[in-house]
């Protein structure tokens, strides 16, 4: 095995647990067309959004993955986010009428806008070749953030086992959760045990030189299991040291999530926008709800440690 010598890490890897929901009234992908290998796309990144430092512009999915554009030309680049690991397919792709749609949505207020990705009870490609059954099914989002360029991978329910782990890596389709650019200037993989697993970046390396299961995870992550790519300039640039926290939905109507980066502060305050304080309180983990349906329409302020961030209630 010949590993390259690693640059300057892109990305700082957090893994943390939330709650996993199917997108609500998403914009359909697929279109309910059963999908095999078949591309989509592309569409528009709806707000300006950097992968590995590099200007993203549109999305679209071929084969097993979401494929970014640096821009919609012959010879831009293209970065792979690669969330489901394995080879997935559309449960029903033979009937021509799709199980496993593909939909994407944007959720938040400009300036605080997160696109979020969806492919729904996928199919394995490979169980589907090699043991003539269609059993397994997975679900995962990618989220991109506005602002902060900051990448998530959302776990859903899946059925897949340890048995069918080790099947994979006996057909060369080791569970692989990564960020990469398909001349392998950049590859970063998730690696390991899933609930810690370690974070491997490859700058200016030779994929085909590299044992891929070496940077594989060794089980599939758990419902509610999320991987949080925060770009490492951010992380060392003092302009962002501060408390860091995403709100959705906005506009909101009954209850408000709250995501923490970190447990470092818990403490609250939503004002109306004259400063008055209307509610406080302490959170107690990573994900959190408010009930905000008491308030009257309108714009407020959540205040958490030395971050503010507005949002509308309906």
């Amino acid at each position: 095995m010949i590993l390259q010598t690693k640059a300057q890490s892109l990305y700082v890897l957090a893994t943390h647990n939330a709650a996993y929901s199917d997108l609500v009234n998403p914009i359909s992908i697929n279109n309910g067309e059963a999908w095999n290998g078949i591309p989509y796309g592309p569409f528009e990144v709806p707000f300006s959004f950097k992968i590995a430092n590099q200007p993203i512009t549109n999305f679209g999915f071929e084969n097993d993955y979401f494929v970014f554009f640096t821009a919609m030309e012959i010879n831009a680049s293209q970065y792979i986010l690669s969330a489901p690991g394995i080879y997935v397919l559309d449960k029903n792709y033979e009937t021509g009428i799709s199980e496993s749609p593909l939909s994407y949505k944007v959720d938040g207020i400009v300036g605080n806008r997160i696109l979020k990705i969806e492919i729904k009870n996928a199919g394995s490609e490979t169980e589907l070749l090699v043991n003539q059954t269609n059993n397994l099914f997975l679900n995962v989002q990618i989220w991109i953030y506005e602002g902060t360029d900051v990448i998530e991978y959302h776990y859903g329910n899946s059925n897949i086992t340890q048995t069918d782990i080790e099947d994979f890596k006996e057909e060369e389709d080791p569970l692989l959760v990564a960020i990469g650019e398909p001349s392998f200037t950049y590859s970063g993989f998730v690696s390991g045990n899933p609930v810690s697993p370690t974070f491997n970046e490859i700058n200016n390396g030779n994929i085909n030189e590299i044992d891929l299961t070496e940077y594989a995870l060794n089980s599939y992550p758990a419902s509610g299991t999320v991987y949080r790519f925060t770009p490492s300039t951010t992380v060392a640039n003092d302009k962002f040291d501060k408390t860091r926290f995403s709100v959705y939905p906005n506009p909101v109507t009954e209850v408000l999530n709250i995501s923490l980066e970190k447990m470092d502060v818990m403490a609250y305050i939503i004002t109306d926008m004259t400063g008055k304080t209307l509610q406080k309180g302490i959170f107690k983990a990573l994900e959190n709800t408010i009930e905000v349906g008491n308030l009257s329409s309108g714009m407020y302020c959540i205040r958490i440690g030395d971050t503010t961030q507005k949002f509308i209630k309906k």
